[in-house]
């Protein structure tokens, strides 16, 4: 059940940050007195913020990417060593939340896509963290 609510938030959050308007960014007009910001919205996966030394989205996008690919391939049904499987994707979420906090408080590109992003990242985190416990604490027991 865990498996699958995870699975579901990822890719949630992986076609919401595919659809056009995931980030914004804002420019500013001409200089002159009528000063207008014009904003630009464009999906985690364009290649216009890093044009603009904003790479935190990619990086939020590849990481997610990566948490699919340890959540369909990684994580098999074997009781084995499940926990040990999980670091690694809890380390991928802390620093997709990690990212997107800096592209917020830097670049302003607060969107509730992002925010909506975000908050299922820390949802799959706190799966994952309470499966963890839960797996940590059926070892001691044995």
């Amino acid at each position: 059940m865990k498996r699958t609510i995870s699975l579901c938030c990822i890719l949630a959050a992986l076609i919401l940050m595919a659809l056009p308007f995931g980030i914004d960014m804002d420019f500013v007009s001409d200089p002159g007195p009528p000063m207008e910001i014009v904003t630009f919205q464009c999906s985690y996966f364009s290649m216009m913020p890093i044009g603009y030394a904003n790479w935190m989205p990619l990086v939020t996008a590849v990481l997610s990417l990566a948490i699919l690919f340890m959540l369909v391939f990684g994580l098999k049904k074997d009781r084995g060593k499940k926990k040990d499987k999980k670091i690694p994707i809890c380390i991928c979420l802390i620093a997709c939340i990690a990212a997107t906090f800096v592209s917020w408080s830097i670049f302003s590109t607060l969107t509730m896509i992002g925010a909506i992003v975000f908050a299922l990242h820390f949802t799959l985190l706190v799966i994952q963290l309470l499966g963890f416990e839960q797996t940590k604490s059926n070892s001691d027991v044995n």
